[in-house]
């Protein structure tokens, strides 16, 4: 029992970190002027916040809460295949974006 509340801490706080990484990324997507590098930090949020929702529903499997219905399980499956698949995707856009982002000129001065 005692290793499962240290599980169900670690889960809270991979997704209290994940949820801090999104909104870091989307903060930054905010405040960039340059299309690709816009894309790029759109990119990385999608990836966090598909990662928040992948251990969302993990921590709800793993933890057991709501869980008493088919229909609870059938949610956290769900969100789980949905957030590991919008993960998938965003690495894929995250590999085609990146030497984009990192030819385009950043709005520093020289």
């Amino acid at each position: 029992r005692k290793g499962f509340l240290h599980l169900q801490l670690v889960m809270i706080g991979l997704i209290l970190f994940a949820l801090g990484a999104y909104l870091v990324f989307k903060r930054r997507a905010f405040l960039t002027k340059t299309p690709n590098r816009k894309a790029l930090f759109n990119t990385q949020a999608l990836i966090w916040l598909s990662l928040f929702l992948a251990l969302f529903a993990a921590n709800q499997m793993v933890g057991g809460f709501g869980l008493n219905s088919t229909v609870g399980w059938i949610v956290s499956i769900v969100m789980l295949v949905v957030g590991l698949g919008n993960a998938v995707v965003g690495f894929i856009r995250y590999r085609k974006i990146y030497p984009l982002a990192a030819e385009e000129p950043t709005n520093t001065p020289s």
